[in-house]
């Protein structure tokens, strides 16, 4: 299935933790852009995802599997955020499957998830949701401005990328140089964006205004290739 015209975005839940500041330009953000595409958006859990998981551990959860629920849940609640400040423009409640999202497609311009299965990052539930729709981009705005090829905090030669490859990155994250928010671009998201053919743009989240950039052909964060 290919829909024309429609852009899938990935915010990081780390934009959740800044405050209302930032959350309401998303809103106008989303709501300029809804305006000329199709808009499907993907949000992290982020603080309070991780506050949540840690209460359910120190109680004694074990099991990833509820661990996972919290999260995706958490991240729903953030998702719904979004859908409420879109006034009306946007699907009225979380999509919680690749179904979901189809279906409801052809009748909202703005559909909005956090996370779908346990054991499945959100950054995969972006480019499982770009596959479906047959989007060739994914527009990530992460915790990350540049992927660098070493710790920039711990290294001051450390050089960002413009472009890299997806198999480039993996390595280097298999290094383990980077810091943790590296990690919300996981191994089976990259897979999956080099098997159908998908570019993941950063942009780096404190910015969202970049988007319009991204989209008139500069390229304000790294492109990551789908090779």
């Amino acid at each position: 299935m290919i829909v024309l015209n429609t852009l899938v975005l990935k915010i990081t839940g780390k934009a959740f933790d800044e405050g209302s500041g930032l959350i309401e330009k998303y809103v106008s953000i989303l709501k300029t852009l809804s305006e000329k595409y199709k808009l499907i958006v993907i949000t992290g859990g982020g603080r309070l995802a991780r506050h949540y998981i840690d209460m359910a551990k120190n109680i004694g959860v074990t099991s990833n599997y509820w661990l996972d629920l919290i999260g995706i849940d958490v991240s729903r609640l953030n998702a719904l955020l979004l859908i409420a400040g879109m006034e009306g423009r946007a699907y009225p409640k979380p999509y919680e499957s690749l179904n979901e999202l189809l279906s409801a497609l052809p009748y909202s311009n703005v559909l909005v998830a956090g996370g779908l299965i346990p054991g499945q990052s959100t950054a995969s539930v972006a480019v499982q949701s770009a596959e479906a729709v047959g989007a060739r981009v994914l527009y990530y705005f992460s915790a990350i401005d540049y992927v660098y090829d070493k710790d920039p905090a711990k290294h001051s030669d450390a050089q960002p990328f413009k472009e890299i490859t997806a198999t480039r990155l993996k390595e280097i994250l298999a290094q383990k140089q980077l810091p943790g928010e590296y990690a919300l671009i996981d191994d089976k998201a990259l897979d999956m964006a080099v098997r159908s053919g998908i570019e993941i743009r950063l942009i780096f989240f404190k910015n969202p205004e970049k988007i319009f950039e991204s989209l008139n052909g500069l390229n304000p964060g790294t492109r990551i290739l789908p090779k």
